[in-house]
């Protein structure tokens, strides 16, 4: 019996996958989609995925003010059209049209991202737990949730034709 070989990860052009339909049983992304044109990734994404397979995707937000701030001033770490295009809710919801089920599994980064100026110090942990506590609590609110600096989203159920 011949062992198949297979990578566990591939880089190419993610709006041009080199792979046949159904291929992947689990996709996971991270930090990929804002930089790509979303409606070809999704379509690609639903395209090789296997019918019951599922894609994890890990993503920066968009709708926090003082984050978004915060990129715009740090332009030496990305570039404009990438801070133009970090996800909102409705990218995310727009998956619907190449998946039957978007799932939001869970926000991070609140307050916890505020430990950043301290990292150098011994405290740093201390600090860090901390917030992380206060997130855990602050992102259970509706309201704050999709402020926070990352989400993780699950996709399932791809749709074969729009």
């Amino acid at each position: 019996m011949k062992a198949l070989k297979r990578k566990l990860f591939y880089q190419m052009d993610a709006e041009h996958v080199k792979f046949s339909d159904n291929y992947f049983d689990i996709i996971s992304e991270y930090g990929s989609l804002h930089h790509l044109d979303l409606e070809k990734a999704y379509s690609e994404l639903a395209r090789v995925l296997k019918p019951d397979g599922k894609c994890v995707c890990t993503e920066t937000l968009g709708h926090n003010p003082i984050i978004h701030h915060y990129r715009k001033k740090t332009s030496q770490l990305r570039t404009k059209w990438e801070v133009d295009h970090i996800l909102r809710r409705k990218e995310i919801e727009m998956a619907e049209i190449w998946f039957k089920e978007v799932e939001i599994l869970g926000f991070f980064h609140l307050a916890s991202i505020a430990a950043v100026p301290f990292r150098n110090l011994t405290i740093f942990n201390i600090i860090l737990s901390a917030l992380e506590a206060l997130d855990r609590a602050l992102l259970k609110l509706p309201i704050l949730k999709w402020q926070a600096w990352q989400v993780i989203f699950l996709l399932s159920g791809p749709k074969r034709s729009r």
